[in-house]
């Protein structure tokens, strides 16, 4: 009988810690250099230059490049890398944890992608994976490989691993 209450109790508790998370829906902070959005974004979409406010957490994308890689880091043939640099400032009172892997979700023309490691390795900076103590920040790339001519590129980024709180970030080619 002990053992049913307990694994009862241990169920209860299992189910009822998602709904201990709190959701705050992202703001947005317009950068002073923000760039002219393109009219097709809506308005709880961000941008290059646009900053989603989290409750711990600020997500800036201050750049996106396209490359070919290097000598040692290429893509599949007819395809690109495309990262975005992101500023991920803390802005709670403890350290915080940032996974490019848990936190972000990668869309090109619709298409999911994942992020890549040889991508990671031609843009020869940080990743966005690390802790951040308060009050400080990290800067990083997010990196996919896509084809060529991909067109719309969309970053959806989650507020923390547990959260269903997220921003989307779209970038156009």
């Amino acid at each position: 009988m002990k053992r049913i209450i307990c694994l009862f109790l241990c169920l209860c508790f299992v189910f009822a810690l998602p709904a201990c998370t709190v959701e705050d829906p992202p703001t947005k902070e317009i950068n002073p250099v923000q760039e002219q959005q393109p009219p097709e974004l809506k308005s709880d979409t961000f941008g290059l230059n646009e900053t989603a406010v989290f409750r711990d957490l600020k997500f800036t994308a201050t750049e996106i490049k396209e490359t070919t890689g290097d000598e040692f880091f290429t893509p599949e043939s007819g395809n690109v890398f495309v990262g975005v640099k992101f500023t991920v400032e803390n802005i709670s009172e403890e350290r915080q944890s940032i996974s490019s892997f848990l936190l972000f979700d990668a869309y090109v023309d619709d298409v999911k992608c994942s992020d890549s490691f040889n991508a990671d390795c031609a843009f020869d900076s940080n990743t966005l994976d690390g802790e951040i103590a308060p009050g400080k920040k990290l800067v990083g790339w997010y990196a996919v490989e896509v084809p060529s001519d991909w067109n719309c590129l969309e970053l959806d980024v989650l507020a923390n691993w547990l959260s269903n709180d997220a921003a989307r970030f779209v970038f156009t080619k």
